[in-house]
């Protein structure tokens, strides 16, 4: 729209200016030749009677006459060309009127033989057997013409940058309520459920904000009813899932069961811890899809959480590093419950398909805190790191285990919802390191 607005300024400056030069070059240029035809019928009168005076020369006539500034006076009588000034160019200036000049007829024409241009009059003296010509220089006409160029130049590049301001300011206008579109869809894609159109007094946008406001409210209530569908199951699930833990175990102390009665125990109790693990996943999820804390927000120390993690996971709490060394803690504000989570998950995923945990590095980058978890594993294929995130997603480890496929849909749900971000990286030396980065915690003013 801009560049639409511009060039319609510039096509129509460049016809009014064009337009309005070759209207004033025009009318200058009749103006110019009028002025120079009655000067020239002035003067080649005062010439004509001092030629008919008896035994005046031509040279002397027009010695004694005083030519306007910058005009040069012609006479051409017997064969012979006499000039007002020490000029001998006479016959090549007024070659195009001398035709006219010669039938008997005053003849009016310009020449580019000077710089600037001038303008010939010729006019026949029958009485005296002579012709008169009179070249005058358009000096000043020449100026003028350069000035008006200029000046409407000037402003058919003002008029287009004006009509470029124009045409920015009528699009930012224009655009305004789609650009408000745009920053609430980016935030709804976010996660932000609670974004919302303010209303508007434009029937024709009413509309559009009516209808995306209604398409927000059913999105946000369909994942509400989807996460407390995915609650519900998970939760009328629990029970008889418990029941038959129970019923397992009782069989699992028992004795005299038959060889191929115990290796079917072990194979039902294995499969129903997985699965109950995967139910319990699917309660973490709901809750977090849901928005929902269990804890109220803290601020924590980032190295105090990551060992507290690895205390939960059976390692040592002395993986922890820090960057730089000998800081103090850099604090973020989390649920507790639902981060120690995220980072023991992550852990378990190091030790489980990783190779074993190598060490876990917290560094302090002001506005933000990063916390790697780096282990000693083959690495993640670059084609599958985004992958691994995604729900019920598996890779292959080095060890077989139970896993459910959500424990790194967790992590990442976790840290989105506490405005952070998770991936993963290629460890330096082989292995793969999964990085957590979360928004710092606010700082006292000193």
């Amino acid at each position: 729209m801009t560049l639409a607005f511009a060039l319609g300024a510039l096509g129509l400056s460049t016809i009014l200016a064009v337009g309005t030069y070759f209207s004033a070059r025009h009318f200058l240029l009749e103006q110019r030749e009028r002025t120079a035809m009655r000067q020239a019928f002035t003067d080649s009168a005062l010439v004509r009677d001092s030629l008919l005076t008896s035994g005046a020369e031509v040279s002397d006539v027009l010695g004694s006459i005083s030519p306007p500034a910058g005009a040069v006076i012609y006479v051409r009588r017997d064969g012979e060309w006499y000039s007002s000034a020490l000029d001998s160019s006479g016959p090549e200036l007024t070659a195009k009127v001398q035709p006219v000049v010669r039938r008997g007829s005053v003849g009016i024409a310009w020449t580019d033989a000077t710089d600037p241009p001038a303008v010939v009059v010729g006019i026949p003296l029958a009485a005296a057997d002579a012709e008169y010509y009179e070249v005058s220089v358009a000096e000043e006409l020449d100026r003028t013409l350069w000035t008006l160029a200029v000046a409407l130049f000037v402003c058919a590049g003002l008029t287009t940058v004006a009509g470029a301001l124009l045409g920015r300011a009528a699009s930012r206008r224009v655009l305004a309520p789609l650009s408000e579109v745009t920053t609430a869809a980016v935030r709804l894609s976010a996660g932000d459920l609670d974004t919302r159109l303010g209303p508007t007094e434009d029937p024709d946008l009413a509309a559009l904000v009516g209808s995306f406001n209604h398409m927000v409210d059913a999105l946000h209530e369909r994942i509400d009813q989807d996460a407390r569908f995915a609650a519900d199951v998970s939760h009328e699930l629990r029970t008889p899932v418990t029941t038959l833990t129970t019923s397992l175990t009782l069989l699992q102390n028992s004795s005299g069961l038959p060889p191929r009665s115990e290796q079917a125990v072990r194979l039902m109790a294995t499969e129903l811890a997985r699965f109950r693990r995967a139910l319990e996943d699917l309660l973490v999820l709901g809750r977090l899809d849901a928005g929902s804390h269990e804890a109220e927000p803290i601020s924590i120390g980032a190295r105090e959480l990551a060992r507290q993690a690895l205390v939960a996971s059976d390692l040592s709490p002395l993986l922890v590093r820090a960057v730089p060394d000998g800081g103090p803690d850099p604090e973020i504000r989390v649920d507790r419950v639902q981060m120690l989570r995220a980072l023991t998950n992550l852990a378990r995923n190091a030790e489980l398909h990783g190779g074993g945990l190598t060490a876990v590095t917290v560094a302090d980058r002001g506005d933000q805190v990063d916390v790697h978890m780096e282990d000693r594993g083959p690495g993640v294929p670059t084609e599958d790191r985004a992958r691994i995130f995604e729900r019920f997603a598996r890779a292959g480890g080095e060890k077989a285990g139970t896993g459910s496929g959500l424990g790194l849909s967790i992590v990442e749900q976790t840290v989105r919802n506490h405005a952070g971000h998770v991936w993963c990286a290629d460890r330096p030396g082989g292995g793969a390191v999964f990085v957590v980065r979360l928004p710092a915690a606010r700082r006292p003013a000193p």
